[in-house]
């Protein structure tokens, strides 16, 4: 049954079933710890060990709590663990002492466990898999709603059904309390698995202590990471789609194409005289004498826009470093400050057009509209 209802789950019968079936070692997984543990105790009537490996498992056990206080000892999850192991079930969440965690996977691992109740964090970082995979539910919390399990987690999850070199085949079996719609069922045991990006990051900090290291050398790091070998196994298909922009654009017929370039260039010729322009207005020596408080100044903000077509590669890089688009907006100078040579000097009407100052920073009272990032609403 599904979550939270762990003590009206038929778990019971599906794993008589799989005992019967010889489908052990299996793995039922569900996604509340809390449901791990009552669905664990159901199992009580099955004792799926023999003598001999119930002393494997009693020696394992007791070697592995010596390392624990006596405090730890007495701890319910310490004390309730041990029965359950002796009959072949085992839990595995996170909810566990990492010692104990250890011991489960250390008994799965040479067989003494037939029934293993975990949670997902099972199914990621450790290679143990099972004959047969059992899910309790197909709903899942993500810590807002609940939702199908997606494609990539049934996919990791499932995939613990089938051993390498010992089953032909892996049994997976969904319990069911809802209706699964079609597609929803599709998209999950069809689904493609989650997308994997290299977060590999070279810092300083790494370049230095491998340069420390004898034998070593940063290249060779990097030849071996994933984000390499990443980056290599895409250039086929960024050179096929190379390839084909290329072929599209020797396709290209543009009418009066001199034309059109002459245009181009003009037009960026008018920018950079533009840019030239506003910083000669914009100089300290120039704006000074116009600074005065109270009066109306128009503010532009500097939109990038795509560089155009060039044909003189220094006014390509001239213009591609300040391709703008101006939105307007209206103030009032309330103040402004020398920085430079006179730097913190607050001024008003008797700054003189001479002032000596790299730059000048000006305080302008403007009427804002404030956006905020869902659905565009405006304070």
């Amino acid at each position: 049954q599904g979550q939270g209802q762990a003590e009206e789950s038929d778990i019971y019968k599906v794993v008589d079933m799989c005992m019967q079936k010889n489908l052990d070692p299996v793995i039922v997984f569900d996604f509340s710890k809390r449901n791990c543990e009552k669905l664990s105790h159901q199992m009580d009537p099955l004792d799926l060990t023999s003598d001999s490996e119930k002393d494997l498992i009693d020696g394992v056990f007791n070697n592995a709590i010596d390392m624990l206080c006596e405090d730890d000892k007495r701890l319910p999850q310490v004390a309730n663990l041990l029965p359950r192991l002796r009959r072949g079930v085992g839990v595995h969440h996170s909810g566990l002492l990492p010692i104990m965690k250890e011991v489960i996977e250390i008994l799965f691992q040479e067989g003494l466990i037939r029934v293993l109740f975990a949670t997902e964090t099972f199914s990621t970082g450790l290679n143990m898999p099972a004959k047969c995979v059992i899910f309790t539910s197909v709903r899942k919390f993500d810590g807002g709603v609940f939702r199908w399990v997606s494609g990539g987690e049934y996919i990791q999850m499932s995939g613990r059904a089938g051993r390498r070199g010992l089953d032909d085949k892996g049994v997976v079996i969904l319990m069911l309390d809802e209706r699964l719609e079609p597609e929803v069922a599709k998209g999950m045991v069809k689904g493609k698995a989650d997308v994997l990006h290299s977060a590999f990051h070279l810092s300083y900090n790494m370049v230095l202590n491998l340069c420390r290291i004898e034998g070593i050398k940063p290249e060779d790091l990097l030849k071996k990471s994933f984000r390499q070998f990443q980056a290599e196994t895409s250039v086929p298909a960024l050179e096929s789609k190379v390839a084909l922009l290329e072929a599209r654009t020797s396709t290209l017929a543009i009418e009066d194409e001199n034309s059109v370039e002459e245009y181009a260039n003009l037009q960026a010729q008018l920018r950079l005289l533009q840019l030239e322009k506003r910083a000669l207005v914009h100089t300290p020596t120039n704006a000074i004498p116009f600074l005065q408080p109270g009066r109306l100044i128009r503010v532009t903000c500097l939109l990038p826009q795509p560089p155009a077509i060039q044909s003189d590669a220094a006014e390509e890089d001239a213009a591609n470093q300040h391709p703008a688009e101006e939105k307007l907006a209206w103030g009032v100078v309330v103040a402004f400050t020398r920085v430079g040579s006179n730097e913190g000097k607050k001024t008003g009407p008797q700054a003189t057009a001479g002032a000596d100052s790299d730059f000048v920073t000006v305080d302008v009272l403007m009427n804002c509209i404030v956006e905020s990032g869902v659905g565009k609403k405006k304070s």
